[in-house]
């Protein structure tokens, strides 16, 4: 009996003496650990229900794997920030944000391009009709529901990482190396290099000279055949031959001029090279025109018939439009020679393998971090209890408390629509 009346007595000075946060005093570390104590089981179970949580809902995600494949950085153009000295790029990434070093390829592989490229792969056919407002499917869901997640990195040793991360192994694996098939389907359409570029624009004003020199060609024909004046009943002077070839260069060095400021500034060496070289054909077109010979067709001075001048005006024609042609038939096959000369090959290093181990769910890991996250929304707990358990034995702060409980409860918010809502049914009435 006396050990029943003095364990009584023990736990009635040990509940007189619990934490008040009421009174504004110091809460010393033995009076926290008291208070961890008391609610050990409650901690125990909080922890203990988060990591069984865990556990669970990590057994029950679908496992996820990640393939990788690194190809060699493909070769590049030089850009703005490689003509700024070394010790100045850190001062000019600060003062100029937007100048960047980026990479091409690492943007390609990023591309909406791209993962069509692959989507038309591993996506159903009709996918396109599938996607888009109004539709069964989102771009995003239809990418992670038949591609899975991708990650493009260069890495500090200049290579280029793809990363799929999918359900399926074996075809995470193959979706990482449809990446580098679509980068290079891509790589062949495009002109990225200096060169490329440079072959492009040749090629497009070839096409043009083509249609100009056939156009021209043709009304030469067509009015020979028409007034029967034949190149054999005129001769050509030396003055106007040297014009027309002097016309034809100047155009030609024109095209290319144009074809250099497409990756060189005004104040390249080879840019101003080639304007000098334009204006001493633009100057010595001038004094041929000037002094125009006796006779000549070009200038003529009366008894020539009006035939006779057409005739040299559509010949003149023709042969300047053959010499353009044929000067950017040199242009474009050099311009091919070098890119040839110089490809981009897309090489890979280490090919994607089906991974024998999951990516995700990292199962260690989500049970460390509910059981962390579990011990300190249990202490929270513990503390928020501890404090309601004091505070109720003062009658203005069980007051407080109330008002507290009634503003958490749903049913005061209920309740008090439905008040409002009879109040306003009885004035309708």
């Amino acid at each position: 009996m006396e050990d029943n009346n003095k364990r009584k007595n023990a736990e009635l000075i040990v509940e007189s003496k619990a934490i008040s946060f009421t009174e504004e005093e110091e809460i010393s570390l033995i009076d926290v650990f008291f208070i961890l104590a008391k609610h050990k089981f409650l901690i125990f179970w909080i922890t203990f229900l988060f990591c069984i949580s865990a556990v669970i809902i990590s057994l029950l995600m679908t496992p996820q794997y990640k393939a990788q494949v690194r190809i060699l950085n493909p070769k590049q153009g030089a850009s703005v920030m490689a003509f700024i000295p070394e010790e100045m790029r850190q001062l000019a990434n600060i003062a100029l944000p937007g100048i960047k070093e980026g990479n091409t390829y690492v943007g390609i592989l990023e591309s909406r391009t791209v993962e069509d490229y692959v989507l038309d792969r591993f996506a159903p056919e009709n996918w396109r009709e599938m996607v888009g407002l109004g539709k069964e499917w989102t771009r995003e869901e239809l990418v992670k529901e038949y591609i899975g997640e991708k990650q493009i990195t260069e890495t500090e040793d200049g290579l280029i990482e793809i990363s799929v991360v999918f359900e399926d192994p074996t075809k995470a694996a193959a979706i990482a190396n449809a990446y580098v098939d679509a980068l290079k389907e891509v790589e062949r359409h495009l002109s990225i290099t200096e060169i490329s570029q440079r072959r492009l624009y040749y090629e497009k004003e070839l096409e043009k000279a083509r249609q100009n020199l056939l156009k021209s060609e043709a009304e030469f024909k067509e009015f020979q055949e028409k007034t029967g004046v034949y190149s054999g009943q005129i001769q050509l002077t030396a003055n106007t031959q040297s014009r027309i070839n002097l016309r034809a260069k100047i155009t030609a060095k024109e095209i290319q001029l144009k074809s250099m400021l497409l990756y060189a500034t005004n104040k390249n060496p080879e840019v101003v090279k080639l304007k000098e070289e334009i204006s001493l054909l633009q100057r010595e077109l001038a004094e041929l025109e000037s002094k125009p010979e006796s006779g000549d067709p070009l200038n003529p001075q009366g008894g020539m018939p009006a035939a006779t001048i057409e005739y040299l005006q559509k010949y003149r024609d023709w042969r300047f439009n053959e010499t353009i042609y044929e000067t950017l038939l040199k242009l474009y096959e050099s311009a091919r020679m070098q890119e040839a000369a110089d490809p981009v090959i897309i090489q890979v290093l280490d090919e994607a393998y089906p991974p024998d181990k999951r990516f995700k769910p990292k199962r260690k890991l989500m049970v460390i971090v509910a059981i962390i996250l579990g011990f300190f929304v249990a202490v929270m707990v513990a503390f928020i209890k501890e404090f309601i358990l004091s505070a109720s034995q003062d009658e203005a702060q069980r007051e407080k408390i109330k008002v507290i409980k009634e503003a958490m409860n749903p049913k005061t918010y209920i309740n008090y629509l439905l008040n409002l809502f009879r109040r306003r049914s009885r004035e309708r009435t």
